[in-house]
């Protein structure tokens, strides 16, 4: 389903002048991957909490498909979209197996648990990213970075077709970057829409995502990352020091 926003306003303090997001009218494609970027404090975080029914609109509305988010019920709500937040509030003696399971609960009935198959989805999706060796440790034992991976294993084993993500990266090193934005890029050609934020201008190329520039609570700028990821388009935003590799003297590294 396509995801729009209507004239979507937010102030954390509705006595602000100025509003977080202002005025925001976005039109995201079923079954497309679109990268969040901007600087701190640009509201980038804002618009995924929105999205994500986390925070209410001060303006406007955020639509799935043919519905108003506020109208879908929250249980109704992990069928249609995943949400991976930059910082979880966990319990630190739940085993990452059983914290994985809870990304099953949204196909299981009232009261129900996961049984055999559920559990095979959690062992075939640790393996995928893997961590099938985090399983039977608690969560207060792994790293910030291993966490940020178990978040996402749990929003993909809810296997829903939309995925929210907040700087998803931000906590990894450069190995596990590379790894969840492969995995990202294999989930893409799922079919599965996705809608993450990122500090990295070079993760959206890496994705051939649709990109989605804000600045100061307002989208400057969209289209494919290919032709928007350019020092013109970037230097307003992020300054006169954004250049491209071979204005350097040496050569960046990256994955292939």
């Amino acid at each position: 389903m396509n995801i729009k926003t209507s004239n979507l306003s937010f102030k954390y303090d509705k006595k602000a002048a100025k509003p977080v997001l202002n005025h925001l009218n976005l039109d995201i494609k079923e079954g497309t991957v679109n990268v969040l970027l901007g600087l701190n404090g640009c509201g980038k975080t804002t618009l995924i909490k929105l999205l994500a029914g986390l925070e209410k609109p001060t303006e406007g509305s955020v639509i799935y498909g043919d519905k108003n988010l506020k109208d879908i019920k929250i249980r109704d709500r992990a069928k249609i979209f995943a949400y991976v937040p930059q910082q979880a509030n966990v319990t630190n003696d739940i085993p990452v197996r059983q914290y994985l399971s809870y990304g099953t609960t949204n196909t299981l009935a009232f009261y129900e648990h996961p049984g055999k198959e559920e559990m095979e989805k959690v062992e075939a999706t640790a393996n995928r990213l893997g961590i099938s060796h985090l399983l039977e440790k608690n969560l207060g034992e792994i790293s910030g970075g291993e966490l940020q991976i178990v978040l996402i294993a749990c929003a993909l084993i809810q296997n829903t077709e939309i995925l929210l993500l907040d700087e998803p990266t931000s906590a990894l090193d450069m190995k596990n970057q590379n790894l969840v934005l492969s995995i990202l890029k294999s989930v893409a050609k799922e079919g599965k829409t996705i809608i993450l934020s990122s500090h990295n201008p070079n993760h959206a190329l890496f994705l051939d995502s649709n990109v989605i520039l804000i600045n100061n609570g307002v989208v400057c700028d969209e289209g494919k990352a290919k032709e928007l990821i350019k020092v013109n388009k970037l230097i307003p935003i992020y300054g006169e020091h954004v250049c491209v590799s071979k204005d350097l003297g040496y050569e960046e590294i990256s994955f292939k």
